[in-house]
């Protein structure tokens, strides 16, 4: 009787392992790494763009960035081949704001300024703005006249 008892809590111990392992897998449908990157600057009308989202569109799929205050912006695993990029400063606006307020706190004069685009420019497929990607870090400085 007591081979018994010990044969059924190695049963459930083996199952609940087994329902253990099965969870632990990642979820959805992950994207093939291209091992490419993208960056550069951005600037509007001659002035830095120093707060934005950065969207990279291929005809399969799509790659995000941040602008960073100094202007530079990077996203990785982008698309291969030509691919069309928006420039979303809306997107970034609450950013801003919290950097703004925060920095002004402690010193009393901010020294961050938000250059905002065009909405059209926010979506790729509106943009106009086009590069080819190759594997590696590719660079392209995003100038968008006024």
């Amino acid at each position: 009787m007591r081979w018994m008892g010990m044969r059924f809590a190695l049963f459930r111990l083996l199952t609940g392992c087994t329902v253990l392992a099965a969870s632990c897998g990642e979820r959805g449908d992950r994207l093939p790494e291209t091992g490419a990157s993208l960056e550069g600057t951005i600037t509007y009308g001659g002035q830095k763009v120093m707060f934005a989202v950065v969207t990279v569109a291929g005809t399969d799929s799509m790659a995000f960035g941040d602008v960073k205050e100094d202007g530079r912006y990077r996203v990785e695993n982008v698309p291969l081949g030509e691919v069309s990029i928006g420039v979303n400063t809306d997107a970034a606006k609450g950013e801003f704001v919290s950097k703004t307020m925060a920095e002004s706190k402690g010193k009393g004069k901010t020294r961050l300024r938000f250059v905002g685009v065009p909405p059209k420019y926010f979506e790729p497929e509106t943009s106009g703005l086009k590069t080819t990607i190759q594997k590696g870090v590719n660079t392209y400085d995003i100038v968008i006249p006024k």
